[in-house]
């Protein structure tokens, strides 16, 4: 290697950032092949650093980097009640969404527009869901509104 100029050396030593193009001198993350500085790794969405932290992997549609929050944040399913997204409860790995007519819902959030009753499970609180002119409703508040729509 003498007689070679520094960045030659540089060149048959070392190799440059995915990110910024700079040569690596200390600890390479590699992803997919690219490598990065750990500076150089992080979170498309809180700029927070990922060297040792667990992220969500690019994809074909989504070349972007992030951190298992902000993905969440970003990607997950929305309640249609309260429009927050349907995040999994602490200690699971997936979240649980409630479907109804095409329209997705955190299991708290699908409740009676009128009472408030839970509206998730037929013969209990509020005996399942009838909607009417689009509100979610149980039977009781459902005949309540039919009798008020249909009185002369």
């Amino acid at each position: 290697m003498a007689g070679m100029s520094k960045e030659e050396l540089m060149k048959n030593v070392y190799v440059r950032c995915a990110e910024c193009d700079e040569y690596i001198t200390d600890q390479i993350i590699r992803l997919e092949g690219k490598p990065y500085h750990g500076h150089c790794f992080f979170c498309q969405g809180c700029q927070k650093e990922l060297s040792g932290a667990s992220f969500v992997p690019p994809t074909e549609d989504r070349p972007d980097i992030f951190c298992v929050q902000c993905h969440q944040e970003r990607f997950s399913h929305r309640c249609s009640k309260c429009e927050k997204p349907i995040l999994p409860s602490k200690g699971e790995d997936e979240s649980k969404v409630l479907v109804f007519l095409k329209k997705d819902y955190h299991v708290a959030c699908f409740k009676c527009q009128d009472c408030g009753c839970s509206l998730r499970a037929s013969g209990g609180e509020g005996e399942g869901c009838f909607p009417f002119q689009g509100a979610l409703l149980c039977r009781p508040c459902n005949r309540v509104r039919v009798e008020e729509y249909t009185r002369p």
